[in-house]
Formats: structure tokens, C-alpha cells, sequence
């Protein structure tokens, strides 16, 4: 290839490749599949970038060598495993990771950036909008929990719990009018649509992140936080306080249950300590392990811990506890550089 040629096919690769991982950040406020085939072309498109122009250099990052360890585990975890057949198709959870560098790839480039947090944004209105008129159309009730574009209230309450944190931080820090007020606009949406979930691990989920965020960006914040949970603990009308009040209550059907799961995967993990029961959906193993008490059958412990530790064992916690700091580590070091770029974005 000459040099013509090839600096075409990387221009063209460059658009494309980036238009891709704009449409990738659009996908993630959706379904699993379009997401999953958005990811693929954006990998795709960008390890042809590389090939194109070997010269380009691939972001280092915190998460690089954790990665590696997150693989082996999970490999380990799936050569021992009660099934391995039922565990390999697992080994894909190895993948995720590479979205850091993906991320750091592509939002390098500013404009690429710029558009797939707007992408982000936009999806995450459509998504909560969706997911309100339908709620409303079939009765505004519990019975009829918001469900987004996801399919299910939880990964809709779930993803929610993810992009609300992103849409606050740039209304909180962003100076530029058309980003605040987007931002803002997508946080009542979002709030709005979260609390129509009735998803109360995701309401503990997007307070722990506020928490977070105002710690490293707006301490005096946390006031303002604090009083809007007492006030939502002891004002909440109807399904949303008992709901509320639910969390804590040892008596909850729900909370026993959870006991329940927990109760069977520490036990899956006294058995298994090393590299746990394997990857697999974990039904037939479930009804082995689980209480006498229990009425639910379960295909995963509804706790990340502990499913990891009955999944994987020992040798997964090590690896996850690695992963998730070398994360809080790469996040960190975003979140120095967060200020400046996007008060410049507006």
C-alpha cells in the first residue's frame, strides 16, 4: 500500500471507527443486543485503524495488567468448574475491561468525545422518556415497574443508576449553557424515570455514587443530600416509602430471600474456596445449596461478592478487587482533568 492509499484508509477509518464508538455510546442506555453489536464495530473498525497505521499507539492504562489478572481468573474459574462446557461461554466477560481502553482511544480526540457523551446523554432522555410514557400507559403503578428500553425494571434502573452520576457531574461542573441545561434536563428525566423502577438497589446504587461525586467535586453538597433522603424516607407517598423502608426490614419477603442467596453462595464458597463452582448459570447448583426456607430459585445471588466468591473463589476476588481499583484509579486520574475539559466543552 502506498502512502497515499494508506493514509486515505486510515482517514476513512478514523471517521469511521469514531462514528462507531459515538454510536456505541448511544447503545448503552438500550437493549443488550444492539449494544453488544455497536461494541463489536467500534472494536472492530479500530483494530483495522491500527493495523492501517501501526504507528498509532494504543492508550496505556490503569486497568491494563488487572485485566490480564480478571482473565486468568476467570479462566482458572471455568478449567475448574462444576461444568466447564456451561462455563467457557462465559469467558467473554474477559472483554469488558478493553472498554477502558477503548474509551481512552477514541476520547482522545475531543470532538469524537464531545459527541459520545452528548450521544450518551441524549439516549439516556430517550431511554427515561420511554420508559415514563409506557409506565403511565399501563397504569402508573407498581404493577406496571418502568422498563425502559432494557426489558426489565432492574437493567433499566440499573443503567439509569450508571448515566445519572455522568449527567450530574456535567450539570454540576460545566459552564457552557446548552450543557448545563441538557445535563440538567436529563437528570430530572432520569430521576423521574429511576424512581418509576421502584429498583431499590438502584436508588442505593445512584446515592452512593452522588456521595461519591460530591466528595471529590462538591463537598457542601453532601448537605443538600443528606436532607433529600431524610425527606424522601419520611415523605415518600404510597409504594416508593414502603419501598423505601423495605431496604432495612429483616422481615421483607424479599430480604429473606436475598439471605437465602447469600446464605447458599457462602456455602457454594466453603466448598469451592479456590476458584469456585465455574461461570455457569447457577439454577441447578441453587437448588442444591438453598435453604429449606427459600421459595425463589436463582440463577445468580443478587450480590456481586458474593456471587464471585461461589463463582470464582478466592483466586476472583483477588482478581476482582484488582480490577475494580486499578478502575477507581483510572477514574480517578479522570475525574483531575474532568473541570477543565468540560468547561471548555461548552
Amino acid at each position: 500500500m502506498t502512502e497515499a492509499a494508506e493514509s486515505r484508509a486510515a482517514g476513512l477509518l478514523d471517521t469511521a471507527s469514531g462514528a462507531a464508538f459515538v454510536l456505541m455510546a448511544f447503545t448503552f442506555a438500550g437493549p443488550i443486543a444492539p449494544m453488544g453489536i455497536a461494541t463489536a464495530l467500534c472494536a472492530t473498525l479500530t483494530l483495522l485503524r491500527l493495523c492501517v497505521r501501526p504507528r498509532t499507539t494504543w492508550p496505556r492504562t490503569p486497568v491494563d495488567l488487572a485485566a490480564l489478572g480478571w482473565l486468568a481468573a476467570l479462566v482458572l474459574a471455568t478449567v475448574f468448574a462444576q461444568d466447564p462446557s456451561a462455563s467457557a461461554p462465559r469467558l467473554t466477560k474477559a472483554l469488558f475491561p478493553a472498554l477502558v481502553g477503548l474509551a481512552a482511544f477514541h476520547g482522545s480526540r475531543r470532538r469524537i468525545a464531545v459527541y459520545a457523551v452528548a450521544a450518551y446523554l441524549l439516549a439516556t432522555a430517550r431511554a427515561s422518556a420511554v420508559g415514563l410514557a409506557i409506565w403511565v400507559q399501563h397504569g402508573a403503578s407498581m404493577a406496571s415497574r418502568a422498563r425502559g428500553l432494557s426489558g426489565h425494571y432492574m437493567t433499566f434502573g440499573g443503567s439509569l443508576a450508571i448515566a445519572l452520576p455522568v449527567a450530574i457531574s456535567i450539570a454540576l461542573l460545566a459552564r457552557g449553557f446548552r450543557w448545563r441545561g441538557g445535563a440538567l434536563a436529563v437528570v430530572v428525566l432520569g430521576l423521574a424515570a429511576l424512581a418509576v423502577t421502584y429498583t431499590r438497589s438502584a436508588w442505593l446504587g445512584l446515592f452512593a455514587s452522588c456521595t461519591t461525586l460530591l466528595v471529590a467535586i462538591y463537598p457542601l453538597g453532601l448537605i443538600g443530600l443528606a436532607a433529600l433522603g431524610v425527606l424522601a424516607w419520611w415523605l415518600a407517598p404510597g409504594a416508593w416509602g414502603a419501598r423505601l423502608h423495605s431496604m432495612f426490614d429483616p422481615g421483607n419477603v424479599w430480604n429473606r430471600e436475598r439471605m437465602h442467596m447469600w446464605d447458599a453462595g457462602l456455602r457454594m464458597f466453603r466448598d469451592h474456596p479456590v476458584t469456585g463452582v465455574g461461570l455457569q448459570d447457577l439454577h441447578a447448583l441453587y437448588d442444591r445449596y438453598r435453604s429449606a426456607d427459600s421459595v425463589e430459585r436463582a440463577g445468580h445471588l443478587h450480590n456481586a461478592y458474593v456471587q464471585i466468591a461461589a463463582t470464582m473463589g478466592i483466586v476472583g476476588l483477588a482478581a476482582f478487587a484488582w480490577l475494580y481499583g486499578s478502575l477507581l484509579r483510572a477514574a480517578t486520574a479522570g475525574l483531575r482533568v474532568q473541570r477543565v475539559s468540560l468547561r471548555g466543552a461548552g
